[in-house]
């Protein structure tokens, strides 16, 4: 179990460290003649930045069974709310049955307290539990008097008076302390002692704390034989490790707790277990189940299956806080499949039916937990719902909502769950209220109103001491008084904001609140520029750097928990992470005005390539040196994002590789595109030369930059618009190359190494046109992501291996895909090219022949002629095999396997067959991860598939340059391509442009 030392450093090192809290609870109407009482479910609810989910946990009465702490997803600004409830059947206060009682009269006040706190009138069970502790005080009894102090604490709790309820349970475990070890019940007290304190600990916001309280107590009920009650402190413990961010613990504790139910009959502990794992499973991104990626369909587990069998135990039970509370997690699982579905559905039809059909599961199980009466549970759907209506843009149902959700959140008990709903509610109201102008005539939120509901949640957080809970509250009205141009105040609030979070190490909190702070430093500076205050403006530039400088290094700090990030995380990173990279670089590549006046740039001509070469000032260049850093880091996150995990591989730095080509004759110029919202900046780096050159901005739109770049790409596809290509790839030269052109020429460099950004990524470099000559014609091209190249050492030719697959005929489940009739020859023309080959072809091309033979050789290359998807997420990145598909994970598992057993890796791999997805930039990413995850130091790959006889004709010339000596892998695959270029049968660029050497070109 995790201890202090390990969980803060974890609290480091998440990302969503913490923000999960008890939302608590019983609570009831107090109306003679009504119900006697309500059960109050406790709730997670989560906040992110402008859209952030702020998980809860519930506790029962006197046992504190754990009732739904919601993972904090990550980086995520679109999800909603999360859900906890309580369960329906109480478990008594923790009266010791083993007490005697000879006082009848104090027996009855305890009785009655009970009866009170279970109905939910705490405040008269806490003054009889007072009366009754005065009672045992006279008799001197140690242990009873530790049992009142818990009840009492739990009654204070409920009320919220915490100035109370940490000395009551503080008191009671001094208590505990002073008794003899073999006292009767002592034992048992103090476990039941450390559960209420657990709970205030989380409440608090003491994460860690209630993380080892919890630990202590399922020790003591294991010793004690008390199995229920342990499981119930381990399901709590694995609810605040979620709070925590360390979703992987959570799921090992809630598997093993599984495993010990599972013979049980059913109840609401298993119920409730399934679904804190299910909500663990969705915070690693485990949506549903995928055999592709379990071992066996044992254990083939995802958030919806779990969930739906908490379901379906709820309803066996016929509990509604159970059966409210996974509705409401199988709400928060749809909207994350909507999420996911809706950023790869961009260009695909289905998928974003797939996205609506989500969105509707989503409302109708938020609608099925707000139809329970269950008031917290009714809270938080509610809460979720009218998020979701906010992002449809449904105003009319939003608006009537909105109400009655602000007064259920003021029936929440005073702590930091309904100080966690304030803020979400507010993020909604801000959204409805600068929406204002679509609404027409409904009355909307007024900035009074949001800022009165914040107000009073930071009051709250501050007579908790909940810096967390102020910190939040802090942001969230930052951002208000932004939105309202109310710069001053904004600016003072988000300084706040980041100094809280700073004190407690949260920097998912602190880079948020940076990057506000710059944002807002940004606006004043462009206010001073209009007024004429060059010099203020200047001021707030400089300040507005050193802000995103924070938020980059912060981001640093918790970019580990976006490896372990789900699937939504892929839709919010360009939302809410990869903006503080660009938005940096913008500001670092900002021309000063004396730049500006003798730039004579304009839209309709190339930038003069005498003026490319930049100011050597120190200062300018330490600018442009971090700009390029913070490019590479904004590379290295979105790999890392892709992969969900960390890439481990030994590298070296790009400027080193350069200089080492440098010494051996092979000269390559290194140019970092960029493409912001206003212009496309470029910056170059020559060999043996320190200064980097800043080309000057190219005033265009992304969206102008995006169109061409896609029109090129359609251009390059179709035979018969080789006018086309020519026109846009000439365009796209004077963008980039042309401005140094001369210095290129001067440099004797051979090779151009492109780190290429969003779209570009899918556009050929080697197809750019002078008006004379393709590129190719006069550089190697080479496609490197980041600023560091794995192992970039020679092609050994030595003893050059090659295995080499294919498959004609894609099975019967891809027949979507047509035949490659040219596959044979491809292979065979492998074979004669004079290099050692291993071949699987058709029906022998499995992948179970495919690991079996790549794990018996050395192999240099492998090279596969296959249909293939390179795809925007790994799930939609794989490899067709006789018999299925190989997708990026089990690639991975291969390839590892090999590197255990062999001295030597694979040099180069070949996908000829394969394709990128149509209109997904980060599809280049799944060209990448193939080579990394085969552990290759560098890959050829086609951004698009052809099935014709130039594939025959193209490898048989890479290969035939492959094995000559002093030769690079990226001439090898220029000479490949001008051996296309030069046959008049594939002359047009569609035939050999699509190929790309990613990694080493050595």
């Amino acid at each position: 179990m995790a201890r202090k030392g390990h969980l803060f450093l974890y609290r480091i090192l998440t990302f969503l460290k913490s923000s999960i809290l008890t939302l608590k609870n019983l609570l009831s109407d107090r109306q003679i003649g009504k119900r006697s009482f309500k059960y109050l479910l406790i709730a997670c609810l989560s906040l992110w930045l402008c859209i952030l989910e702020l998980p809860g946990i519930a506790f029962s009465t006197s046992e504190i069974i754990a009732n739904g702490l919601r993972p904090n997803i990550k980086l995520t600004q679109n999800l909603l709310t999360s859900s906890s409830y309580l369960p329906e059947t109480h478990v008594p206060i923790p009266f010791n049955k083993g007490i005697r009682g000879d006082e009848t009269q104090t027996e009855t006040l305890e009785q009655q307290a009970k009866t009170l706190y279970e109905t939910g009138r705490y405040a008269e069970a806490a003054q009889l539990l007072e009366q009754a502790l005065h009672d045992y005080q006279k008799r001197g009894d140690i242990i009873t008097q530790a049992v009142i102090l818990s009840n009492l604490a739990l009654s204070y709790q409920q009320l919220g008076t915490w100035d109370k309820a940490a000395p009551a349970i503080e008191q009671a475990l001094n208590l505990l302390k002073q008794a003899p070890k073999d006292t009767p019940s002592r034992s048992a007290v103090w476990a039941q002692a450390l559960d209420v304190l657990a709970s205030l600990q989380l409440a608090e916001g003491k994460t860690e704390k209630a993380v080892d309280s919890w630990e202590q107590s399922a020790q003591l009920y294991n010793q004690l034989g008390d199995s229920t009650r342990a499981t119930r402190s381990r399901i709590n413990q694995a609810q605040a490790l979620q709070a925590l961010g360390l979703y992987r613990q959570a799921i090992f504790t809630l598997n093993s707790v599984k495993k010990d139910l599972q013979s049980e009959p059913d109840s609401l502990a298993k119920a409730e277990n399934l679904r804190s794992l299910g909500d663990a499973l969705r915070g690693i991104g485990n949506l549903e189940c995928n055999q592709e990626k379990s071992q066996s369909s044992s254990d083939c587990v995802g958030a919806t299956e779990v969930l739906q069998e908490s379901l379906e135990i709820a309803k066996q039970l016929q509990s509604p806080a159970a059966i409210a509370a996974a509705n409401l997690s199988l709400g928060n699982v749809a909207v994350a499949q909507s999420r996911l579905a809706s950023e790869q559905g961009k260009n695909n039809a289905a998928q974003r039916q797939t996205a609506n059909q989500m969105t509707q599961n989503a409302l109708d199980f938020y609608q099925q937990a707000m139809a329970m009466p269950i008031p917290a549970i009714q809270t938080q759907a509610q809460l979720n719902y009218l998020r979701l209506l906010v992002e449809l843009e449904q105003w009319s149902e939003a608006e009537k909502l909105y109400p009655e959700v602000q007064q259920q959140i003021e029936n929440l008990p005073p702590g930091r769950s309904q100080i966690y709903a304030q803020v979400n509610l507010a993020i909604s109201l801000r959204k409805i209220s600068t929406r204002k102008e679509t609404i027409g005539s409904l009355t909307t939120p007024s900035f009074q109103e949001i800022d009165q509901i914040l107000t009073a949640a930071r009051q709250e957080a501050e007579l908790l001491q909940d810096v967390r809970s102020q910190a939040l509250v802090l942001e969230e009205q930052g951002q208000l008084y932004q939105k309202t141009q109310q710069l001053p105040v904004a600016r003072m609030l988000s300084q706040q904001t980041l100094n809280l979070s700073q004190s407690i190490q949260a920097s998912e909190i602190s880079y948020r609140a940076a990057w506000q702070l710059g944002r807002i430093l940004k606006a004043q500076a462009k206010d001073n520029e209009q007024q004429g205050n060059i010099t203020q403006a200047q001021e707030n530039y400089q300040a507005a750097i050193a802000a995103y400088t924070t938020a980059y290094e912060e981001l640093k700090s918790v970019r580990s928990d976006l490896l372990a990030a789900s699937a939504d995380v892929q839709f919010s990173f360009r939302k809410s992470v990869e903006p503080v990279y660009r938005e940096l670089v913008d500001l670092l590549l900002q021309l000063s005005p004396e730049e500006i006046a003798s730039s004579q740039n304009k839209q309709d001509k190339p930038p003069q390539p005498t003026s490319a070469k930049i100011e050597s000032s120190l200062e300018k260049q330490k600018k442009l040196k971090k700009a390029r850093e913070v490019l590479e880091a904004l590379q290295v996150a979105e790999l890392q994002n892709y992969f969900q995990q960390a890439c481990e591989d030994v590298k070296l730095e790009l400027d080193q590789v350069v200089e080492q080509g440098e010494q051996t004759g092979q000269k390559a110029a290194v140019i970092y595109p960029i493409i912001l919202d206003d212009r496309l900046e470029v910056i170059l780096k020559l060999p043996n030369e320190k200064d980097l050159y800043q080309y000057p901005p190219l005033k265009l739109s992304r969206n102008q930059i995006e169109k061409r770049l896609h029109e090129f790409q359609n251009n390059l596809r179709d035979e018969y618009k080789f006018k086309g290509v020519r026109e846009s790839g000439q365009v796209i030269y004077n963008w980039l190359i042309e401005p140094v052109s001369q210095l290129l020429e001067r440099s004797g460099v051979h090779t151009l190494i492109f780190i290429q950004d969003g779209p570009l990524r899918t556009t050929p470099m080697s197809a750019l046109y002078d008006g004379n000559q393709f590129l190719v014609e006069k550089y190697a091209v080479v496609l490197v992501l980041g600023l560091e190249v794995r192992d970039p050492t020679p092609l050994d030719r030595s003893n050059l291996h090659v295995l080499a697959a294919g498959l004609t005929d894609p099975p019967e489940q891809f027949e979507q895909y047509g035949k490659l009739p040219y596959v044979n020859l491809e292979l065979n023309e492998i074979k004669n090219s004079g290099v050692s080959v291993a071949l699987l072809q058709d029906h022998n091309f499995t992948k179970e022949a495919f690991n079996k033979t790549l794990n018996q050789d050395n192999f240099q290359v492998v090279h596969l002629a296959t249909h293939g998807q390179f795809g925007a997420d790994p799930n939609s990145t794989y490899i067709l095999t006789a018999d299925g598909e190989i997708k990026l994970n089990q690639l991975d598992e291969m390839f590892r396997i090999l590197r255990g057993i062999q001295t030597k890796e694979v040099d180069l791999l070949v996908l000829s067959a394969c394709k990128t997805a149509t209109g997904s930039d980060r599809a280049v990413l799944g060209i990448a991860g193939t080579t990394v995850r085969a552990g290759a130091k560098s890959a050829i790959a086609g951004l698009w598939s052809l099935a014709d006889s130039s594939s025959v004709e193209f490898s048989e010339k890479v290969y035939q340059n492959l094995g000559k000596p002093n030769i690079t892998r990226a001439e090898a695959l220029r000479q490949a391509q001008l051996g296309l270029l030069n046959d008049r049968r594939y002359t047009h660029p569609r035939y050999w442009a699509p190929y790309v050497l990613v990694g080493s070109w050595l």
